[in-house]
């Protein structure tokens, strides 16, 4: 008689216990800020760390932001219009300043380990989304570098790659071009994906100058 009295109570335990883990809750901004590691600014991505990840054939496999936190990258599906390929954002860094909350993450198009394109959001600290940037990052034909300020403002340089003999077949790169510099605020809507930099819209306060 005891265990009669019992049993439904644990079956109506069970059921509570399965319905929670079947409707677990939508995750926070907190939550998905601490997916990125800490970081102070200045920040920078340097052209020689970047030419060696372009060189460097056997990169380690990268720790990808999970899909259910991907609602609070909504140029992603922009993004999407620049490429046929699925990306899959790799947490980088977050940072802080007095009024807004930043995060900066490669792109990661398809499966090549060796090109980046890295894009920074910035958000306000209340969690409400402001804009992205594509800020740095490299590929077989172009190189951006940058330095974040601590007033969230990239300096960026962007360089032409030169491979010996004309070739990438050696993974060797020969040198950088200088292509243009610039500098540009990060809190204001941008381009999740690199472009020509004087495409920007031209009512920010962007400066780019071209190489001489």
């Amino acid at each position: 008689m005891k265990y009669a009295k019992i049993f439904p109570f644990l079956i109506l335990a069970l059921a509570v216990s399965v319905r929670a883990n079947g409707q677990s809750a939508a995750p926070t901004f907190k939550q998905f800020i601490e997916q990125f590691p800490k970081a102070a600014l200045p920040y920078s991505i340097g052209a020689e760390a970047l030419q060696a990840q372009l060189e460097n054939s056997t990169a380690q496999k990268p720790v990808r932001l999970s899909w259910e936190y991907y609602q609070f990258l909504p140029e992603l599906d922009r993004s999407a219009a620049y490429s046929n390929m699925p990306v899959h954002p790799e947490p980088v860094a977050a940072f802080e300043t007095e009024r807004y909350t930043a995060v900066l993450y490669n792109l990661a198009r398809g499966r090549s380990r060796n090109t980046k394109s890295y894009s920074i959001s910035v958000y306000t600290k209340e969690g409400r989304y402001v804009g992205t940037h594509f800020v740095a990052g490299v590929n077989a034909y172009s190189l951006t570098s940058v330095t974040i300020d601590e007033m969230l403002a990239a300096d960026v340089n962007e360089y032409k790659v030169l491979w010996n003999s004309n070739s990438v077949a050696d993974n060797k790169i020969a040198g950088l071009n200088v292509v243009e510099t610039g500098r540009f605020p990060l809190t204001f809507a941008g381009n999740p994906d690199q472009i020509l930099w004087n495409a920007l819209n031209s009512g920010t306060t962007a400066v780019f100058t071209p190489a001489r």
